[in-house]
């Protein structure tokens, strides 16, 4: 393989690896799947965790959805303590994230950012380069800003939701009039003794409505449907719900 070939190669498996949302690959990781920042709180720990046998080069950094965005682009009311820094093997580190209140940034409802966690391998001599491809591997979870004002609490936001069903249209509309976001795992319909699943359960921003389809569904689907879901709680954990479903005429 030429010079230009596997500088090519490279290239384009760190490029593979980078846009590569919400995964961890056991080098550097988290000490949790989603950050909860009170907004009154001066700052918040996120504690990592360097598990590869060789040294890293970690950057991180804040974006608002945008996985494709560069760290240099991140316009966020955060900064992040320290925001470039090495981590041995089997090391350990604390990361401080600080929220800088703005009228832009301070909103009633709950807000969602993203937590970008890069692990580099540090540079290697031009032999090594012959052989070896060099893989950046992020990690990438959500962190939400919560203000003071919110009305409720986020583990009872989710017994506020409204669904409806349109079977002619196998969708399922629900509706979320809560300050805080809900992330749906997994929605499951029971109609006729079948179980329908949703492929796509969405996260659903407060006080908004999301549309979900539901394949397979027949349009003659009987009058009392079983609805079952799960959603995430603040650990990241499964929770398991049932709710009551109308149906559109």
């Amino acid at each position: 393989m030429t010079a230009s070939a596997r500088k090519a190669l490279m290239v384009w498996a760190w490029l593979l690896m980078v846009l590569q949302p919400s995964m961890s690959y056991g080098e550097v990781t988290v000490d949790r799947t989603r950050v909860i920042y009170p907004a009154a709180a001066r700052e918040v720990t996120v504690n990592l965790t360097h598990t590869a046998q060789a040294p890293r080069l970690v950057k991180v950094w804040i974006d608002e959805g945008d996985a494709e965005a560069s760290p240099e682009a991140s316009d966020v009311p955060f900064t992040l303590n320290p925001p470039v820094f090495r981590m041995e093997a089997g090391s350990g580190r604390a990361l401080r994230v600080v929220y800088h209140p703005s009228p832009r940034a301070l909103r009633r409802e709950e807000q969602v950012y993203w937590l970008n966690v890069l692990g580099i391998r540090p540079e290697v001599s031009s032999t090594e380069q012959v052989n070896t491809l060099q893989f950046a591997l992020r990690t990438r979870i959500k962190l939400f800003l919560r203000p003071t004002t919110l009305t409720g609490k986020a583990s009872e936001a989710v017994g506020s939701l409204q669904w409806q069903l349109n079977a002619q249209e196998r969708v399922l509309a629900v509706n979320n009039p809560t300050d805080y976001h809900i992330t749906l795992a997994s929605i499951l319909l029971t109609s006729g003794g079948k179980d329908f699943h949703s492929e796509d359960p969405p996260m659903i921003a407060p006080r908004s409505a999301a549309e979900v389809a539901v394949p397979g569904l027949p349009g003659g689907v009987g009058r009392a449907p079983l609805l079952r879901f799960t959603t995430l709680d603040d650990n990241g954990a499964t929770q398991h719900h049932e709710a009551p479903l109308s149906i559109a005429e």
